[in-house]
């Protein structure tokens, strides 16, 4: 009964930040909103029983992306970035009923695949989810090429942020 507690409340947080991240007008708060609920989503993991993967979560998405995204906040130069005080509102809440039938899908797909599953291998996998050694030997076997492109698209990123934080004098001087 207290994991249900535990549940609702994170899930109830979530929910709430993420409600401002979609309706804040400042970067900053919504880099804050953000921020809470990618830790109320690890205390979700941790609830739920997925330590390694509530741990993962708080490293990182709520340490390492959150940093990079006020990086980037600070690099680029927002008085120029910004033409218009539109934040797309209208666009985001149109999107949002999308964005429920595709989670919808996925869960539908993956609750499917593990019934039909003819081993149960599935159903195994997932048992034993939470240690370490099923998450490591998953990631650098079947998803080591995976895992080096988001590395390198994070770096592609963080250089992109760079030069166009950049002054446009010391950008387009020649030396």
């Amino acid at each position: 009964m207290l994991s249900w507690i535990a549940f609702s409340a994170f899930s109830a947080i979530a929910i709430s930040f993420s409600l401002g991240v979609v309706f804040a007008s400042n970067p900053i708060y919504v880099i804050l909103c953000l921020l809470s609920v990618l830790v109320a989503i690890a205390g979700i993991f941790f609830v739920a029983g997925a330590e390694i993967v509530g741990a993962i979560q708080l490293l990182i998405y709520a340490v390492a992306v959150t940093v990079f995204y006020v990086f980037v906040l600070t690099a680029v130069p927002w008085e120029k970035a910004l033409k218009k005080d539109s934040h797309y509102r209208v666009e985001g809440v149109l999107s949002f009923p999308l964005l429920i039938a595709l989670y919808g899908q996925m869960i539908f797909t993956f609750l499917l695949g593990i019934s039909a599953s003819p081993k149960g291998e599935f159903k195994r996998l997932i048992s034993s989810f939470g240690s370490t050694e099923v998450v490591g030997g998953i990631l650098f076997s079947k998803y080591i090429l995976a895992f080096e492109l988001v590395s390198l698209v994070l770096l592609v990123g963080m250089i992109g942020a760079i030069l166009i934080g950049r002054k446009e004098s010391q950008t387009y001087d020649s030396p």
